[in-house]
């Protein structure tokens, strides 16, 4: 470095020093990469656990990676697949229950899977094998007539058809032993609402034990009923499964009074997850967990006169059948509890614009001044409420709501129902919805132990957060279940279980039965610091402190 001049050779030592930097960096990173690669093996990918299980199909070892692979990776790749082959393991193990409940789970989580047809023949197999001709029936005949299933497949279920039924107990409803506990669910699996009946069926599979919870899984044996005819008959083919000890479902009210009263006349008992008017007049047998218009109506009117105070109510509806019975219902008991209703408004379905509903409602006075050139409208509300109903979406809220402030309606309560309960209502509504009081059947970040249990199971299984459908779904079967006795199907006793339940612990709350319908404390929801709580629930201090600062 002797021709090096003083100023070349810092800069030299410079590009040295980095050079020197540049190097450790990369032996950490080749280091790091050594070690996660010693660590690979312990967590297997998926095709190295299909590798290993067509090299040695039998090693229980290979078998606990790949239901290990299942449960840990609940939308990860291949999971349908892995489902399809641990289903078949344990179906060549003869463990019916064990392979059912591996099937079902590919057909609720992955029902566009291309292997959904093979899960479908599969399960029908075990149903033949395990005396449930009738539902293996209806199965195959699902593969045999569909243009997505294969050709062989297809071929294969027709086959499958015409062999000759063992001997079965599908028939005899007497009590018998040694039968896989099973329930039945009645749900639209297709057509516009059958995400809905995707959404039931996650929480019945969840309380059903399929994913790995302790204790002996129980079996779910579907019918898809959608808004058409055909509940009869589906509830005819479930009670007529020995195993079977009760049913959930239907969703709908175009099927619910029917399916109430075939359920009545087979003697099973029948949770129904539906609002239909009347529906438990059906008989004994017949039960319900809903959150029904008149019973979240009738939460909020108390609370809102007896506890907050109020006195005098404005309601404001949308021209729907929901907006139109929580109206009725919500006026109905409010005047029950000695409050009164100033004006009951309605407006179009989808309206964005409440400015003609808001004068109305509030008989607001205009008067107009000039200051220069400019016209000046100042408003006068001629109607005095303490608080103003709002039934309808949180979106429809959040646009309503500033028209209060515009109008200068100052001092009224804003109340809402359980089409509030979105994390974008604060969001969209800002600084005008704080404060709001709405009620739900169900609410994912409550303080209940129980709501809680559920919950984290529920996301550990699925990947998101369970709504009121799921949690309520989960409730009738777990209800269903709870009373199941694993030796014997009777299902007399089990709807004598069902009437007699009182303050039993759910995800939806302390639960009781009375005259068949579910009765419960309801979930009574606030807006603070932008972000929806219980109330009465202890206060998240730090995040309110973060919130009040911005």
């Amino acid at each position: 470095m002797n021709g090096v001049n003083s100023l070349d050779r810092h800069a030299f030592m410079r590009l040295i020093r980095r050079a020197l930097i540049t190097a450790a960096a990369i032996i950490i990173t080749a280091a790091c990469a050594s070690r996660a690669a010693e660590d690979a093996p312990q967590k297997a990918d998926i095709v190295s656990i299909f590798t290993a299980l067509d090299e040695r199909p039998g090693d229980a070892g290979t078998i606990a990676a790949l239901e290990g692979y299942v449960n840990e990776n609940p939308q990860g790749e291949a999971v349908d697949e892995a489902l399809l082959r641990l289903g078949r393991i344990r179906a060549g193990a003869k463990d019916w229950g064990g392979a059912s409940a591996s099937l079902q789970r590919l057909l609720t989580d992955w029902p566009g899977s291309r292997f959904k047809f093979d899960a479908l023949y599969d399960l029908a197999a075990i149903r033949l094998k395990t005396g449930h001709s009738d539902d293996a029936k209806s199965l195959l005949e699902t593969v045999a007539t569909s243009a997505e299933a294969t050709a062989t497949l297809r071929a294969r279920a027709r086959s499958l058809l015409k062999t000759p039924a063992p001997q079965a107990a599908d028939n005899a409803l007497k009590p018998q032993k040694n039968l896989t506990p099973a329930i039945g669910a009645l749900l639209p699996l297709k057509g516009q609402y059958a995400q809905y009946g995707a959404d039931a069926l996650k929480g019945i599979m969840l309380a059903a034990g399929v994913f790995g919870q302790t204790g002996r899984p129980v079996e779910v044996f579907t019918r898809d009923l959608g808004p058409e005819a055909g509940a009869e008959a589906a509830v005819t083919e479930l009670a007529a499964n020995a195993a079977i000890t009760g049913i959930v479902g239907p969703l709908l009210s175009s099927t619910a009074l029917d399916a109430a009263k075939a359920a009545q006349d087979k003697k099973i008992p029948i949770i129904a997850l539906s609002q239909r008017e009347g529906l438990t007049d059906a008989g004994d047998y017949v039960f319900r967990n809903f959150l029904t218009p008149q019973a979240q109506a009738a939460y909020l009117a108390e609370y809102a006169c007896k506890v907050m105070g109020k006195k005098n109510f404005v309601i404001l509806y949308p021209q729907n059948n929901y907006g139109a019975e929580l109206a009725k219902h919500f006026s109905t008991e409010i005047i029950k509890d000695g409050c009164s209703v100033a004006a009951s408004v309605s407006y179009p379905t989808g309206a964005t614009d409440f400015g003609q509903q808001m004068r109305q409602a509030f008989a607001v006075k205009v008067k107009e001044r000039k200051e220069g050139r400019r016209v000046i409208k100042e408003y006068t509300p001629g109607v005095t409420a303490d608080a103003v109903y709002i039934p309808d979406s949180f979106e429809t809220a959040a646009l309503a709501a500033p028209y209060l402030e515009y109008y200068n309606i100052t001092g009224v309560q804003l109340l809402g129902s359980n089409a509030w309960n979105s994390p974008k209502l604060a969001q969209l509504g800002g600084k005008q919805l704080e404060g709001a009081v709405f009620v739900d059947g169900f609410f994912a970040d409550s303080a209940r132990t129980e709501t809680q249990a559920f919950v984290a199971r529920f996301r550990e299984v699925y990947g998101v957060d369970p709504g009121v459908i799921e949690a309520e779904a989960y409730d009738a079967a777990m209800m269903l279940i709870t009373g199941m006795d694993a030796a014997k199907t009777d299902r007399q006793a089990g709807a004598s279980r069902l009437r007699s339940l009182k303050d039993w612990k759910g995800a939806t709350g302390d639960l009781s039965l009375s005259n068949g319908d579910v009765k419960r404390r309801l979930f009574l929801l606030t807006v603070k610091n932008g972000r929806i709580i219980e109330v009465g629930a202890a206060p998240h201090a730090e995040q309110d402190r973060k919130a009040a600062d911005r």
